[in-house]
């Protein structure tokens, strides 16, 4: 939905949402503005509902976090949470999403603004949703790549309208898709296995590709862009199958110049084909994509 430049600020509310039918049109609102888009990568509701219940998600045993819905003329048009990892630590922002409007983005960016400051909390960070390594950044080059799970995608206006309501760049962080079939060093590490699975990919994760210091989730998002999988059902036999084409990684702790080829060799040996990754062997080969997380100060 592109910008008029005629929306005039008293036509957009904003209202904390906490359940119910708010909370779903929360939930739904990415796939609601971007669906008809072939690159927007569909997301996994039972991880949706997951992160965002406060009964559920670890984060919310120190956390705390306030769900922002934006109505241009009675109808959802953006959202965004603040949240606060604990007392007394830097407030972030996540679930970035919006249409192309600035007098939107700035209503919702406000009244994160200002649960934050309620809080005690003199800048806000983000996005990212809840943790940094869990979908950090919105991108700001590599539009024309379709997301992936692990690394969505969004649309140009999302970083622009950012900039726009007076938040500066704070960090760039490039991905480089990899071949899994083919080691990226001579010598690719053999790592030991991780059973702290990865959430972004649901019950869908595959425990070959989460390894000690690294972590990757399959992508789904081809699977229910281009298949037309929607059912639960249908996308457990493929995971029970484990026939996926690519993986993202989603955590690395440990250098990546050997975690990396290390979880490429085991994405390799599981079949996968490619690898999505923060980290390529080539210096001078460009990335795919680059996500960038913002910073505000007041």
């Amino acid at each position: 939905m592109a910008g008029t430049g005629g929306v005039s600020a008293r036509q957009v509310a904003v209202e904390e949402v906490s359940g119910g039918k708010p909370l779903v049109r929360f939930i739904d609102l990415p796939e609601a503005l971007h669906d008809h888009d072939p690159r927007w990568a569909p997301q996994i509701r039972a991880w949706e509902r997951y992160r965002l219940d406060t009964h559920r998600n670890p984060f919310f045993e120190l956390g705390d976090a306030v769900y922002l819905l934006a109505r241009l003329v009675g109808r959802p048009a953006g959202r965004v949470t603040a949240h606060v990892a604990e007392p007394g630590r830097e407030g972030r922002f996540g679930f970035w999403s919006t249409v192309d409007e600035p007098v939107v983005a700035t209503a919702l960016l406000d009244a994160a603004q200002e649960w934050l400051a309620e809080q005690g909390c003199t800048s806000m960070t983000g996005p990212w949703s809840f943790d940094a390594d869990d979908e950090p950044g919105v991108l700001v080059a590599g539009h024309d790549v379709p997301g992936v799970t692990g690394r969505p995608w969004h649309p140009s206006w999302a970083a622009r309208l950012l900039e726009g309501a007076g938040l500066e760049p704070l960090l760039d962080q490039p991905t480089w898709r990899l071949p899994a079939d083919h080691p990226v060093t001579a010598a690719a590490p053999d790592a030991g296995r991780s059973d702290d699975l990865p959430g972004q990919a649901g019950p869908y994760a595959d425990r070959r590709v989460v390894l000690e210091g690294i972590a990757a989730v399959p992508d789904l998002a081809e699977a229910l862009r281009t298949s037309g999988i929607r059912s639960a059902w249908s996308l457990a036999r493929r995971a029970r199958a484990g026939d996926w084409e690519t993986c993202t990684v989603v955590r690395c702790s440990d250098d990546p110049r050997v975690a990396v080829p290390a979880l490429c060799k085991a994405a390799g040996r599981a079949g996968y084909r490619s690898v999505i990754a923060p980290w390529s062997p080539d210096p001078g080969a460009p990335p795919e994509t680059v996500h960038r997380t913002y910073r505000k100060e007041w």
